[in-house]
């Protein structure tokens, strides 16, 4: 009895093969026993079907995919079954990625199930930037519930940390880590780019960020692909930091935890201006006439890289 549980339709001394086996929620034992049959995994499903129930593993096999060497015993393949460790597939979100493109990723993901319309998405800024494990078959509805249930988790634990900001909620929080995100890719200078944005708020100047004019163009449904020009800067946008008091009403991009941190722990400093340096950060200023300095500063040295 031992020998033929044990027994491996292919010897370990041959060159393994594994194979994608995906038992369905509700498959009988005899559903599973074909599936392994018709993959070559198992030689006889009277034999495999027989040890199952006399070890009692018939209600104990748990759906999902799972990989399966074909030099396992019939006992290895059973354990596998009943241990659950179904394939991980991933997906991830990037710090500062749009509802609009992740909506997309998840529609053509055919590994995921059920529909989903984009107003099932929560508002911009409420997903979690992260890389997200999932068994193939998951609800698309399920895996953007999880993913949302890690920011609001995120946003509420900084949020009740927070030090030295001008916010009124944790909304506004989002909203200007999302603008931080846009603005900075240099982890080491959100704080500082923070410190700005609070800056100009407590004295009542408008944001005039780009990333905001941009949002209002696209709706975060893909790139500008072309720099902005001064009308842009006059359209009509509840976005548009140029023309709108304060902040945007929503955030435009999902922030990552380091750009929801600088938002709600910003530098202390006097910078009311900031703008490229060309080398991937920025040149901070405290007065227009600094600020005029490095702009043209960054433009002699965009000129001379061209």
């Amino acid at each position: 009895m031992a020998l033929l549980l044990n027994y491996s339709p292919n010897p370990k001394s041959k060159s393994s093969k594994f194979y994608s086996i995906n038992i369905d929620k509700g498959d009988t034992l005899r559903v599973v026993s074909n599936k392994l049959y018709d993959s070559g995994l198992i030689k006889n499903k009277l034999i495999f079907e027989l040890f199952t129930r006399i070890y009692n593993f018939e209600k104990s096999i748990k759906f999902g995919e799972y990989y399966i060497s074909n030099s396992l015993s019939i006992k290895e393949i059973l354990s596998k079954l009943y241990s659950g460790k179904v394939v991980q597939n991933r997906i991830t979100i990037p710090e500062g990625m749009t509802n609009a493109v992740f909506f997309k990723n998840l529609l053509s993901n055919e590994l995921l199930s059920g529909t989903l319309k984009f107003t099932d998405l929560p508002k911009e800024g409420y997903l979690a930037p992260d890389t997200f494990f999932y068994e193939k078959g998951e609800k698309r509805i399920d895996l953007v519930n999880r993913i949302q249930k890690v920011q609001l988790k995120r946003i509420s634990k900084i949020w009740n940390n927070k030090n030295n900001n001008f916010l009124s909620s944790s909304h506004e929080l989002v909203v200007l880590a999302s603008i931080i995100e846009k603005e900075s890719g240099n982890l080491n200078e959100l704080d500082l780019i923070s410190s700005v944005l609070h800056n100009r708020l407590r004295k009542k100047m408008r944001l005039q960020v780009d990333p905001t004019v941009i949002y209002g163009i696209t709706k975060g449904v893909g790139n500008l692909n072309r720099t902005l020009n001064k009308s842009d800067l006059k359209i009509e946008s509840i976005y548009n930091t140029y023309i709108i008091n304060g902040l945007p009403p929503n955030p435009i991009c999902n922030p990552g935890e380091a750009a929801l941190n600088a938002a709600a722990n910003p530098a202390n400093s006097k910078y009311y201006y900031y703008v490229a340096n060309g080398r991937g950060g920025h040149f901070f200023s405290m007065n227009l006439e600094e600020h005029n300095k490095n702009v043209k500063l960054y433009r002699s040295q965009k000129g001379n890289s061209n």
